[in-house]
């Protein structure tokens, strides 16, 4: 009984650690979809200003 007491333990530790390192995961993945996000963003501005450039050198 105090076998089956400590593997539970011990399971239940590995699963405790399984799930923090699935949320700190997580956490680099949002993290790092912010920065594509703000990425995107400048560069759609980039590209905005650059077609305004481009339309002051039409003929």
């Amino acid at each position: 009984m105090n076998t089956s007491i400590q593997v539970i333990a011990a399971i239940s530790e590995e699963s405790a650690a399984g799930i923090e390192e699935t949320s700190a995961s997580s956490e680099q993945i949002s993290s790092s979809m912010e920065e594509v996000v703000s990425s995107s963003d400048e560069l759609a501005s980039l590209a905005e200003e650059l077609n305004e450039l481009i339309h002051q050198f039409k003929l």
